[in-house]
Order: C-alpha cells, then structure tokens, then sequence
C-alpha cells in the first residue's frame, strides 16, 4: 500500500510528457520482472487407481517427437500400450534409450522383446546381482521437457489402468504415484544420472 502511494504522488508530480517516460519504466520493471518467474518450474504429481497412470504416460512420451530424444529406466514393463507407443515413437524417428533389470526383463508378460532390433530403440540391463542390487527405478526423461518419477512401474495394474472381467478401480490395481517435473535443471539432473547408469561397462547390451 505504502508503494501504491509513492507512486501515485510521483505520478501526480510530473508533466505529461515525463508521465510517458514513467509509464515506459514502469512496464520495463514489470516485465522484467515476470520474466524471471520461472514458468516452465512446475510439477504435477498423480496417484493411481484414481488416476489413470498409463494415459498421462502416453499423454508425456508423445512429447518426445518434439526433440526426438527419449530416456527410459523401467524396473517392470508389462504394459502392451505402451511398447507400442513406444514403436509408434520411434517409426516417427525419436531415438529411444531403455534401461531395464536384467532379472525383471524375464518375466514372462514383459514386454521388452516387443522393442527388439527395432531402428531407434537402444536397450541395456544393469546385470542385476540379487534384491539388494536391483535396477529399480520408474521414470523417463524428456529433455528439456519432462522427467517423470515415481513408485508406478510400466504394468497396468501399477498405472491404474487394469480392469478383469469388466471390474476397475481399486480392487484390480495398485496405490501408486509419478510426479511428472518440467523444471529444466531437475531434467539435467536426471539426464546426467541416466547417462551414468547407462555407461556402466557391466552392463547386458540387448540392442
């Protein structure tokens, strides 16, 4: 209020030519000002099975034609819809780099076999050495765009997206979380974790 008042005895002080001139620092403060808020910082964090996980998942990857760049660390891949987004993705020529658990990638619903010798998809596994050493994390990176984390694996019934015999919700899913952060030093931070993980010569190259 005090600010307010100063500025309108400052306005009522001068000539209508420098009242021009004030108007024009005014706005330059102003919107200088708003250009410093960062916009882009924000995070979004959804939970499963109120949500549908697996949408808001596609809803992201999709982004990643815009860069033609996609970073993924998946400890379960069961989700049919998503693999073939994923192909869909890399037919529209995004380069996609999956990292898996080697133990986890044998399950017999994974999904990973569907990405295999595909052009554009590059997949590795952390030679997973028991529980304690498991490759365990959710999450994918777009840059400069998103970095999506959180307890929800690539399977329907963790994304609340499962339905038996015409039952959904609760019932037939998981309670899970992903938090999708566009703030871009978070991305970096998460881009240059991927590239250390990835780099490890103990890794199992698939493709």
């Amino acid at each position: 209020m005090a600010i307010l008042k100063a500025i309108a005895i400052m306005f009522h002080g001068i000539n209508k030519i420098n009242r021009v001139y004030f108007y024009f620092i005014l706005f330059s403060i102003l919107f200088t000002s708003v250009m410093f808020i960062p916009a882009y910082a924000r995070t979004a964090t959804y939970f499963s099975p109120k949500t549908n996980l697996q949408n808001i998942d596609i809803h992201w990857l999709n982004k990643s034609l815009k860069v033609k760049r996609l970073y993924i660390a998946m400890y379960s891949f069961t989700d049919y819809r998503i693999a073939k987004d994923l192909l869909y993705l890399a037919h529209k020529g995004v380069k996609i780099y999956l990292y898996r658990d080697d133990k986890q990638m044998k399950d017999r619903t994974d999904k990973t076999y569907m990405l295999e010798n595909v052009r554009n998809i590059h997949i590795e596994a952390k030679r997973d050495k028991g529980f304690w050493n498991i490759m365990h994390n959710k999450m994918f990176i777009i840059p400069g765009i998103v970095f999506r984390e959180g307890s929800a694996n690539w399977s329907p019934s963790a994304e609340g997206a499962s339905c038996y015999h015409g039952n959904c919700g609760p019932s037939e899913n998981q309670d899970n979380n992903a938090t999708y952060i566009t703030d871009k030093r978070e991305i970096n931070i998460a881009l240059h974790n991927f590239y250390r993980i990835w780099d490890r010569k103990s890794n199992i190259v698939i493709n």
